[in-house]
Formats: C-alpha cells, sequence, structure tokens
C-alpha cells in the first residue's frame, strides 16, 4: 500500500499568491501568455512556460530553462516566494463558481510506490513531454504541481487542527484555501488513515508523475525520491472527454470518410450538435460545417469509447499509429468549448473532428487494475489545480 509524506513546502507568500499562482491547462492564447510573462514578473508562468522568453527553437531547452531557475531564486530572495519551516500536510479546497466544493490533502508520494504499481496509471504518455519535464526538474529543482491522486473511499478531514496560509480567487471565479496540518500528533493520524488504503490512481498528470520517475532515476544526487501529489477521494472528481482534432496528411472528402467509416459505425446527419455526446458507443464527426452521429456496430464490445475511437477511426481510417507522436492529431478539452473546436475545423487548420462520451471513473480504476493503458487525453478531469500554489524543491 502507498505512504503520504509530509514536506516543507515552497509557497508564496500570501500577499503575491494571485500574483504567482497560474493556470496550469487549457492556456489562452500564446499572445496572452506573452504579455502575462511581460506584464507580471512574478507569474510562475515564468518557470512553467520559460521558452516564451526564449526567441529561439523550443526544442533547445537547455537555452531558455535557465529562466525558469533565474525566477526561483529571485522570487525567494525578494521573499515572494518562502520556505515552511515545518513538515507538514496541506489541506486544499476548491469552491466552484456554482458553490459546490473538493477538498483533499497535498502531500508527497514514494517514486518507488510509483514504481510498484501501488500509484496506478491508465494513460498513455507523450515521450517529449516526458523529458521536457525531467530537463525541467534538473534546472529549476521545483515542482509547482502536484498529480491529482484519487482513492475509493473517504477520509474526514476536518477533524484535524489547521492553520490557514492563503485564500484567493483566481480570475476564472474559483476560491482556494490552503491550510496546514503540523502538529506531529495528527501527521501520524492522517498518514495512518492514508495506509488503509490499497491503491492510489493517477486522475492527472501521467506526464509529471512519470517525470519524477525517470528524474530520480537518472539523477540520484538530488533529493528527489518522493514527489509531489494531491490526494482526494474519487467521487469528488468531475470527468470531462477531450475531443480529437485530425488533419490527415493525405486529404479524404467527406464521402469516401463516410464510406470508411461506415464498416464499424452507423453513421447518419445529426441536424443537432454532438459536442456533448450522451451515449455509450456514440460519437459525433464534425466535418464541412455538419455533424454526423456514428454509433458503433458491435454492441457485444468490451471496449470504452476511447478505445474504439482510437482502434477503429485515428487508427483503421487515418493510419494513425501513436497518438502520443503524431503531428496529424490534437486533442481539445472539453471546457475549451464548441465553437473553439468547429472554428478550428471551418477554418482549414483541422478537417475533422471526432466528439465522444467521457469515461467513468470505475472505467479507469478497471484498466490500472489490469495494468492496462488508455490511448493519451482519454480524461479530461477536474479539479485543475494551479500551478506555483504549493511548491515543492528538489
Amino acid at each position: 500500500m502507498p505512504r503520504l509524506y509530509p514536506f516543507k513546502a515552497l509557497r508564496p507568500d500570501k500577499k503575491y499568491v494571485e500574483k504567482v499562482s497560474a493556470k496550469s491547462t487549457d492556456f489562452p492564447l500564446k499572445d496572452d501568455l506573452v504579455r502575462e510573462i511581460q506584464n507580471n514578473p512574478h507569474t510562475f508562468h515564468h518557470v512553467t512556460k520559460s521558452h516564451l522568453r526564449y526567441s529561439g527553437s523550443y526544442q533547445s531547452p537547455e537555452k531558455f530553462l535557465p529562466f525558469a531557475s533565474n525566477y526561483i531564486k529571485s522570487m525567494k530572495n525578494a521573499g515572494v516566494l518562502i520556505n515552511e519551516s515545518e513538515d507538514s500536510f496541506y489541506l486544499y479546497e476548491q469552491v466552484f463558481k456554482n458553490g459546490n466544493s473538493i477538498k483533499g490533502i497535498i502531500g508527497l508520494y514514494a517514486v518507488e510506490d510509483y514504481r510498484n504499481n501501488t500509484i496506478k496509471k491508465h494513460e498513455e504518455i507523450r515521450p517529449n513531454r516526458l523529458q521536457y519535464l525531467v530537463e525541467l526538474f534538473k534546472t529549476a529543482r521545483v515542482l509547482g504541481e502536484p498529480t491529482l491522486l484519487a482513492f475509493k473511499g473517504g477520509i474526514s478531514l476536518d477533524k484535524y487542527s489547521k492553520e490557514s496560509i492563503f485564500s484567493f480567487e483566481s480570475p476564472d471565479g474559483k476560491k482556494h484555501h490552503v491550510s496546514k496540518i503540523s502538529s506531529i500528533d495528527d501527521i501520524n493520524k492522517l498518514s495512518k488513515e492514508f495506509e488503509q488504503i490499497d491503491s492510489f490512481y493517477i486522475a492527472d498528470g501521467h506526464h509529471r508523475s512519470a517525470s519524477a520517475e525517470k528524474f530520480n532515476h537518472s539523477s540520484s544526487k538530488f533529493q528527489n525520491d518522493k514527489t509531489m501529489c494531491f490526494v482526494l477521494a474519487e467521487d469528488q472528481l468531475e470527468i470531462k472527454p477531450f475531443h480529437r482534432l485530425i488533419k490527415p496528411v493525405l486529404s479524404i472528402n467527406k464521402d469516401v470518410l463516410i464510406t470508411k467509416l461506415s464498416n464499424n459505425f452507423k453513421v447518419f446527419r445529426s441536424y443537432e450538435s454532438l459536442y456533448d455526446v450522451k451515449e455509450q458507443g456514440s460519437f459525433g464527426l464534425y466535418i464541412d460545417n455538419e455533424w454526423y452521429h456514428l454509433s458503433y456496430k458491435n454492441k457485444n464490445s468490451d471496449l470504452l469509447d476511447v478505445e474504439i475511437i482510437e482502434d477503429y477511426i485515428v487508427k483503421n481510417v487515418f493510419g494513425i499509429l501513436d497518438s502520443r507522436t503524431d503531428s496529424q492529431i490534437a486533442f481539445h478539452p472539453y471546457t475549451n468549448g464548441e465553437k473553439e473546436m468547429c472554428d478550428l475545423v471551418n477554418k482549414g487548420i483541422y478537417r475533422i473532428a471526432l466528439t465522444n462520451k467521457p469515461c467513468d471513473f470505475s472505467d479507469v480504476r478497471q484498466i490500472s487494475d489490469s495494468n492496462k493503458t488508455l490511448p493519451p487525453k482519454s480524461t479530461y478531469i477536474e479539479p485543475k489545480l494551479r500551478s506555483g500554489m504549493i511548491i515543492q524543491e528538489f
């Protein structure tokens, strides 16, 4: 069974937390990010998006990652980032605009537990992203966003003594509250509660966890045998889909595409949007300003929808054998909205969009327990934490 460990976090002083914490996913336009980096010397995007300060190639991380390292040093020297003096667990609560909230614990897990598969994964990763994060860890020596781990069951967190560190509201209207649990008795009790859990499941952060393992394997001179995580009960998760955007190397007209798809799907025109797919085994195809409904013919299949779309459309129809590395395919987070996705197709940036119903977390557990993996970007899971709120130093 995995263990959870307290640690001395590096974090923003409460006067600066709103300026330091940065959106970690679903980024705005590149120009907006560049503008933020130019106008906000405190934003943690100076670490996560340091390539935007460099005029050369993104393929040369050794040239721009020193910007990330210098940011950490300068923010510590200025008192913007401060070190906690005692080992603590960090209680994090996120309150959404609709009033719903989630609550969990930020701590460390042992890389060895990841290797032993008591920290269970379900999704394939992109090699270039993995290597980039390893180089970031080596250079900046920080991890600014925890891996999101979920478990089946529940733990009462309100019974522990805690000290508020900061509270703030981010531009997206979410409220963030962080407190620390630092008494030795409470740390021991909370640790023992987590020790009763058989497995943690990676809900979000497959690249961060894999990179931390590779970083530990390749750079043993650092104190990097543990890595930061945010742990919460799985019933607090909200799972949404990533939709697929495809621009094939060879152009394909709509009628030919529909004929090919008809081998495995019933295809018919839809006069309603299929951005939100509600039924299992059903998919949306957006092409030439029109929606088509795809219904998988094999009703006895054990495959999940993300596996069907990968095997019978992405690979079989378009010949994209590795979604992790092929430039013909991109992934559209559900929260970015239908208009953005359709505009990318209407403007010819991509030829088609494919939509599907999201997995349930029980599906994720089943895949993980079977030591299988899903295609990349199979799940878009809330909550998303902002980068730079709680930071682990290596």
